[in-house]
């Protein structure tokens, strides 16, 4: 921010949709990042507002409280597992969308198809980055989705430059290990594709449509063809947002 906030609630209300992106590539689920973010608002507004609001970057300060706080909080535990995702995803031959059968939720309405496949595509990915532990998979959203050095993260999470790179190492590693065989975001040679897989992840209420739809894109979910780098396939994907209500409430807390 190239302007220090004129109070805490001012800081807030530009920073709170960033805070609840972050939290929700950390846990795979709007209502657990609105939790995240509420239990950060109340713990500044108690504890933390001088350092925040004396910190040369508030905005920085602000989300290392979250990124320490979360890590604390979810622990060793992931919330997927690679096992797991090939369950419920790749268990079973795809199954073509048939909007004239009305089978599989979608009616007769090729918007909710649009809306489902790129809610499929974002719950997917990020799915995938939640099957590592959180203390890998800090590293991988705050450089590779925010955007900071290794240097600056490890500075926001109070570690060893070093020991993040580790992290760092490990996460892409894995999630490049994992999807790089699968999906057809990174290869359209893959067999998985959102098309095939949506009914079957509809089915297994893997996926479910959003709250609303102020953050699908207009653009087709697979518009722009295969990403082969993680970061940049992860960077395509839509940013979650909070409606104004949402936002107003998470300032307020």
């Amino acid at each position: 921010m190239s302007d220090k906030p004129a109070s805490l609630g001012a800081l807030l209300q530009v920073e709170i949709p960033r805070l609840y992106a972050f939290a929700y590539h950390m846990t795979g689920s709007r209502d657990d990042a609105r939790g995240h973010v509420r239990q950060l608002v109340k713990a500044v507004k108690v504890r933390y507002e001088s350092k925040v609001m004396g910190a040369d970057n508030p905005s920085d300060t602000i989300l290392g409280l979250l990124a320490q706080q979360m890590e604390e909080s979810l622990g060793r535990r992931s919330e997927f597992t690679f096992d797991g995702l090939d369950n419920v995803l790749r268990s079973d031959i795809t199954r073509p969308i048939d909007l004239a059968s009305g089978v599989g939720g979608l009616g007769n309405d090729p918007t909710k198809v649009h809306v489902m496949l790129w809610e499929l595509k974002r719950t997917c990915l990020t799915a995938t980055l939640c099957c590592l532990p959180p203390g890998v998979r800090v590293s991988f959203v705050l450089t590779d989705l925010f955007g900071y050095s290794p240097a600056e993260a490890a500075g926001l999470l109070d570690i060893k430059e070093s020991a993040y790179r580790v992290r760092l190492t490990r996460a892409r590693k894995r999630i490049e290990d994992y999807l790089a065989p699968r999906c057809v975001h990174v290869d359209n040679q893959n067999p998985c594709n959102c098309t095939g897989r949506l009914i079957i992840a509809m089915d297994a209420n893997f996926v479910k449509e959003p709250p609303h739809h102020n953050d699908i894109p207009h653009e087709a979910h697979d518009g722009e063809g295969p990403r082969r780098d993680m970061g940049s396939l992860y960077r395509g994907l839509p940013q979650v947002k909070l409606t104004n209500e949402e936002l107003n409430g998470l300032v307020n807390t």
